[in-house]
């Protein structure tokens, strides 16, 4: 909406009435004609000695003419710098000091972001008509700036409710593909093979070379079965681990989102080995993880962090699907330099264009047509943030893998206590 000053609804006798123009005008033609009267009064007392003068001594007429004409000029002279000092008294006092005011609250405005109305007073020329235009922008102002917080405030409430979506999705992942690769894998052993032995060992009248080779058949049949139950115990207790990763992020979501992220000592390492053994199952891909051992305390909400490596695990594993292969590598280095801890993934993937860097932080955008994604690296990117922290991501080229660099703060020797 334009800003429109109040002087322009005004009547044009109003303007006229009002007009700065007109008031130093009528300030001016009163000093001059004082100005005039006085140099006139001041002439007449000197000339006129000398007119009588001329009676009795007409040769000093020349002279008088000079004197007369002196004065005249610098009659004229004092005259303009009356009028000129006169001008810039009033010009400071009705133009300059009230532009520096508004210049100075103008910078106020700028440097506190308080949208306070500046007083004008009783003023109806064009300062006055400058300053209430003044004041109703910044109350147009502070109308848009209430509107757009508002807006805000439900659209961060939508965007933040699609990217815990965004996370229970990835941390749903692995469930998913667990249950897929239980319900197509194939019996261990043949039941109805084993029902079969079973009752020939039943038999009395079994040969004892017989039995000994049917005993073995069954006793390896056993042992198949047993190693099937544990490495199904495993994939459940990844699956269980995943459901409480869920849990957690469906726990935190409903604490006060808006309060300040609570940093504490974490080891990242273990950070990242919890979330490495979940990614492994992403997607049915078979990815190598390589990751240190050493304990390695940052300062960081562990939630938080824990959601934002799971997050890059899984661009990374989708990077390494959109290669068509069926396996990849994903590599991560910790590092600490000073009071900062560096941490590296780096995958085997598709990469992206290296212009494309900055863009992949912004909501929405992806490298890939196929995605309908782009939340997660501007999430991780303002969680980051948040716990005083940096992610830069960087690619070499299409085909090439990429790394995404996280940087955070190390604790003091005092709280590291994990």
């Amino acid at each position: 909406m334009p800003f429109r000053s109040r002087s322009a609804r005004q009547s044009p006798r109003s303007r006229r009435s009002a007009s700065l123009n007109a008031q130093l005008a009528l300030i001016m033609a009163l000093i001059g004609i004082a100005g005039a009267v006085g140099i006139t009064v001041l002439l007449a007392s000197l000339i006129t000695p000398g007119f009588d003068r001329l009676e009795t001594a007409p040769e000093h007429a020349p002279t008088l003419g000079r004197h007369i004409l002196l004065m005249a000029v610098g009659g004229s002279i004092l005259l303009l710098l009356v009028v000129l000092v006169t001008l810039r008294r009033i010009i400071a006092h009705r133009v300059l000091a009230p532009l520096e005011r508004l210049r100075a609250h103008m910078q106020h405005v700028c440097a506190s972001g308080l949208l306070a109305p500046l007083e004008v007073g009783d003023r109806r020329d064009e300062i006055g008509s400058l300053g209430k235009s003044f004041n109703a922008m910044l109350g147009q102002l502070d109308r848009q700036r209430e509107q757009i917080e508002a807006q805000s405030f439900l659209l961060g409430r939508s965007a933040n409710a699609v990217e815990v979506m965004h996370n229970v999705r990835n941390a749903l992942n692995p469930i998913s593909t667990i249950l897929s690769q239980g319900s197509a894998e194939t019996p261990a052993v043949d039941r109805a093979l084993l029902g079969r032995t079973l009752s020939e060992l039943a038999q009395s009248d079994l040969s004892a070379d017989r039995r000994e080779k049917l005993a073995a058949f069954a006793l390896a049949c056993i042992d198949a079965l047993d190693e099937a139950r544990r490495a199904q115990v495993g994939q459940l207790e990844i699956g269980r681990e995943a459901l409480a990763h869920v849990l957690d992020i469906i726990g935190a979501q409903q604490a006060d989102a808006h309060q300040p992220f609570a940093l504490d000592p974490c080891d990242i390492t273990d950070v990242i080995a919890r979330n490495a053994t979940i990614a492994r199952y992403a997607g049915g891909l078979s990815i190598a993880f390589s990751f240190p051992a050493e304990p390695q305390p940052v300062l960081a909400n562990r939630l938080i962090l824990s959601q934002v490596i799971g997050n890059l695990f899984a661009n990374a594993a989708e990077a390494i699907a959109a290669t068509g292969r069926q396996n990849g590598a994903i590599t991560v280095n910790v590092d600490r330099h000073d009071n900062t801890v560096r941490v590296r993934i780096r995958d085997d993937g598709e990469g992206f264009a290296p212009e494309d860097g900055p863009a992949l932080f912004r909501r929405g955008f992806s490298t890939r047509t196929n995605k309908a994604g782009g939340l997660g690296l501007h999430w991780c990117a303002n969680a980051m943030a948040a716990m005083r922290g940096s992610l830069a991501l960087h690619s070499e080229g299409k085909g090439r893998g990429a790394v995404a660099e996280l940087h955070l703060e190390a604790p003091t020797e005092e709280n590291v206590e994990l």
